[in-house]
């Protein structure tokens, strides 16, 4: 590829990731529709959030557990897990998601859980995630409590990634262009990197030879 065509696409793929950039200020409301179930149990409703802003983080959530003090408690003695289901209705576009914990760091944090909303470059939900605060072990029993959810509804934003820095790279180009031209350019590997391929035979054949014909014992 001409060093002109490579600067042109870097130079464009600039451009795109300045126009994804661009496309983050859209901010529609969208609606999460929980559901939930414990073990082998058949799904049933347990709430909703509310998003208004996925920018400022302005959630409201509405919730009530469907189960009571016991089914968490046998749920956690089983060692079963508690399952999350989230509908996501979002710009005309519905997507569900599917998030999984164990029963028993539900249980013995008295149903305090985290829901992350993950969210894309362009503002787009692509996952929801249920888990526990990290002091939970599942090594022992809970007192009973009331049966009634304490969750923190978090927002986590993917990343961008490293720009490319396309004057650099171009200015590389060029100089390396300009040390072969002038034949500046050298060759810094040691003897062994530049000449193995004539060094390894002849370490074989010495092996070889002295596996064919090893000392003879003394008398």
């Amino acid at each position: 590829m001409a060093r002109q065509s490579v600067v042109e696409y870097l130079l464009a793929f600039c451009l795109l990731i300045t126009g994804s950039l661009a496309e983050l200020e859209t901010d529609a409301s969208s609606v999460i529709y929980l559901s939930h179930s414990l073990g082998s149990r058949a799904l049933e409703s347990r709430g909703q959030i509310n998003v208004k802003s996925l920018k400022s983080g302005s959630v409201n959530i509405q919730q009530d557990s469907s189960y009571d003090w016991k089914d968490y408690r046998e749920a956690a003695e089983a060692n079963d897990f508690y399952h999350l289901e989230a509908l996501v209705k979002y710009n005309g576009i519905e997507r569900t998601f599917l998030t999984s914990t164990k029963a028993c760091l539900l249980f013995e944090s008295q149903l305090a859980d985290i829901i992350t909303i993950h969210v894309d470059l362009l503002g787009n939900i692509y996952g929801v995630s249920v888990a526990t605060p990290h002091n939970q072990k599942c090594a022992g029993d809970a007192p009973e409590f009331d049966p009634t959810f304490n969750t923190t509804v978090l927002i986590s934003y993917m990343e961008h990634g490293p720009i490319p820095d396309v004057a650099m790279f171009v200015q590389k180009v060029e100089q390396e262009k300009v040390a072969k031209e002038r034949g500046e350019t050298k060759d810094n590997r040691s003897f062994i990197a530049k000449y193995w391929m004539y060094i390894v035979p002849l370490v074989l054949v010495f092996m070889m030879s002295g596996a064919s014909n090893p000392e003879q014992p003394a008398r």
